[in-house]
């Protein structure tokens, strides 16, 4: 390694650049034979990171300064959260910064989980706020166009059991209904900020993309969450960048982000079918947490 503030020939980056290739190949090779089921999200990370460095994908950009500035003294976030499919500490503290600062009056997110995200939202968000989440029914049925690592995430998740734990039942509405048949109309125009994270396929994200453009105020902002990807999550990542409006990406995070003024010039006037009636919960599948 070369001494700080000593620069180095040609060669010398040469041999810089060898010796961290094999550094990451024997990780990797390291890896496969002790914990082989780890080396996919390692490799997958790696690519990431990649991307980034080199500016490939959409332009890194922060959304915090285009937001009014305002006190960011105090930001909250779950102390225990769940991994494994949800956002890392970076994510949650991105997100609870636009939240604080946007101070927005209804929340839409698609895709609950676990609830880490819905609260950070509820955390950081005035107590008057309105905070929608969107999952899947208790016992979806079949899945036949979803991911296999989709399908694992919603056989894992409990939507509802880490946000009563925490104190935050009666804070937020949970919705119950495939994102693909859920009616946007009702929402339209109202929601200042919106997340996107339920089901990572081309038709998903393109389907929950054009009703969040419906749903979203004129002052509104939205986050993709997953966004950088590769293997089956590439798609999503491939959509976003061919999207002709302004999109973002959020540095050193896989979230993206965009405003309403951009996604909105996407919204093609389609007519979302009806709500269905979801587990004997009426003509709506909404309800308030209690």
């Amino acid at each position: 390694m070369a001494s700080p503030g000593r620069s180095m020939s040609i060669g010398q980056y040469f041999w810089e650049a060898v010796e961290a290739a094999k550094a990451v190949n024997l990780c990797s090779a390291r890896l496969a034979t002790r914990k082989p089921a780890l080396l996919r999200s390692y490799v997958s990370f790696c690519l990431q990171r990649y991307d980034q460095l080199m500016g490939n994908g959409l332009q890194a950009k922060s959304p915090i300064p285009a937001l009014t500035p305002s006190d960011l003294d105090t930001l909250t976030v779950p102390l225990r959260f769940q991994s494994g499919g949800g956002t890392d500490p970076r994510e949650l503290l991105n997100l609870a910064a636009v939240t604080r600062l946007l101070y927005p009056k209804r929340v839409f997110e698609i895709g609950t989980y676990n609830g880490g995200t819905t609260a950070v939202f509820i955390l950081n968000s005035s107590p008057d706020c309105e905070v929608f989440t969107l999952d899947l029914p208790p016992d979806p049925g079949g899945l036949p166009d979803y991911l296999p690592t989709d399908i694992g995430l919603v056989q894992d998740r409990s939507p509802e059991g880490f946000l009563k734990r925490a104190g935050l039942a009666g804070r937020y509405r949970q919705i119950y209904c495939d994102s693909m048949i859920f009616d946007p109309e009702p929402f339209r125009n109202t929601i200042d900020l919106g997340f996107i994270d339920g089901a990572h396929t081309e038709t998903f994200v393109r389907n929950d993309t054009m009703k969040m453009a419906i749903m979203l105020s004129p002052r509104g902002y939205v986050f993709w969450h997953d966004y950088g990807g590769r293997g089956s999550f590439r798609p999503l990542s491939k959509y976003l960048e061919t999207l002709p409006v302004r999109i973002y990406r959020v540095p050193a995070t896989t979230l993206a982000w965009t405003t309403a003024g951009e996604i909105k010039k996407i919204d093609r006037r389609m007519k979302p079918r009806l709500r269905p009636i979801v587990n004997g919960m009426g003509k709506g599948n909404e309800r308030r947490s209690a």
